[in-house]
């Protein structure tokens, strides 16, 4: 990939992709094109057998195998919580519907902050920052209501709720899953798997460590409909349910809408986001056919370099596109 050109947002002097690499915490950077990696760059002592965090790209994992699930009959949208799970009929979870949790409308009344020091929703199911937590009992003493399926309220506390249901339904971990029916027939060179709590829950909203390379083909899988090396792996259906915009349906408040359990930028036409905290993103170009992989290790939540980023993802479709940014 030739040198690629950007300018950051609210400025006016252009940078390279060098620059932005030195002026930023990445970790990884991998561009594929067609298929083919066209860049990759490891920084910071980072080497390509390295697992890296997903944060919040873990969402959208998790729901590649609830499609999967429901195209063997496991799970139907429409199915509540209280039914799948015995013992919620009482939880402000259980008339949610599968749907209401991926699409973030469970109806539940949740906290959400990354910030130390603050008890919230999504901190207090994070196996990495509450490992003694019991989820499920967590998640079942919930009782207070918003508006289900009428209000778009984002936290991991409902992709811990989802990756519960599955894990009901499938009876097996989500990583036993994950290994047999995506990672495996996906080609993944190297183990992907959920870190875990003391009580052997599953961290899946935000918890899944997998290689640069593996995270790659994860976008490739998505951009290219389900399929992996010529196999339908996951339903081209339930990728094209996944980034649909949905206006009839709520929403985020932002640029970026949300399909199910997965960010979709202004542009849609197909094209997806997997997104994390501190930094971490799979963008899915279906039309550029380009998938750019971008981790990090900032400091902070909101990644101090999105500003530079955005321009610099579209800056380098542009470019293998042979358009002129």
């Amino acid at each position: 990939m030739r040198q690629v050109e950007y300018v950051p947002r609210g400025e006016t002097r252009s940078r390279s992709l060098d620059e932005y690499l030195q002026a930023f915490c990445v970790t990884g950077f991998l561009v594929l094109h067609k298929g083919e990696i066209v860049y990759e760059r490891y920084l910071q002592g980072v080497t390509p057998s390295d697992a890296l965090l997903s944060a919040s790209m873990s969402k959208s994992i998790l729901a590649l195998l609830v499609g999967l699930a429901i195209s063997e009959g496991r799970l139907h949208l429409a199915e509540k919580v209280e039914v799948v799970l015995p013992g919620f009929e009482s939880s402000a979870f259980g008339k949610a519907t599968i749907e209401d949790l991926l699409r973030m409308t469970s109806g539940v009344a949740l906290k959400n902050s990354y910030e130390r020091g603050i008890t919230s929703d999504n901190r207090e199911t994070n196996p990495m920052i509450s490992p003694g937590q019991e989820n499920l009992r967590f998640l079942r003493e919930k009782k207070e209501l918003n508006r289900a399926g009428k209000v778009f309220d984002y936290n991991g506390a409902v992709t811990a709720m989802l990756g519960a249901v599955l894990r009901d339904r499938t009876g097996r971990t989500n990583t036993e899953y994950l290994e047999e029916k995506l990672w495996q027939p996906m080609g993944a060179s190297d183990p992907g798997y959920w870190i875990k709590n003391r009580n052997g829950e599953e961290g899946v909203q935000g918890q899944f460590v997998a290689t640069l390379r593996d995270y790659a083909r994860l976008g490739l899988l998505v951009m290219n409909m389900g399929k992996a090396g010529g196999a339908n792996v996951v339903p081209a259906a339930w990728i094209a349910d996944m980034v649909a915009v949905r206006t009839d349906r709520p929403q985020s408040a932002g640029a970026a809408k949300y399909g199910l359990h997965i960010w979709i930028p202004q542009a849609a036409g197909g094209r997806s986001m997997m997104l994390g905290t501190n930094g971490q993103a799979i963008f899915i170009d279906p039309i550029a056919q380009t998938v750019i992989v971008h981790t990090a290790n900032s400091p902070h939540a909101e990644y101090d370099g999105n500003t530079h980023l955005f321009p610099l993802r579209d800056a380098i479709v542009q470019t293998l596109s042979g358009a002129q940014p």
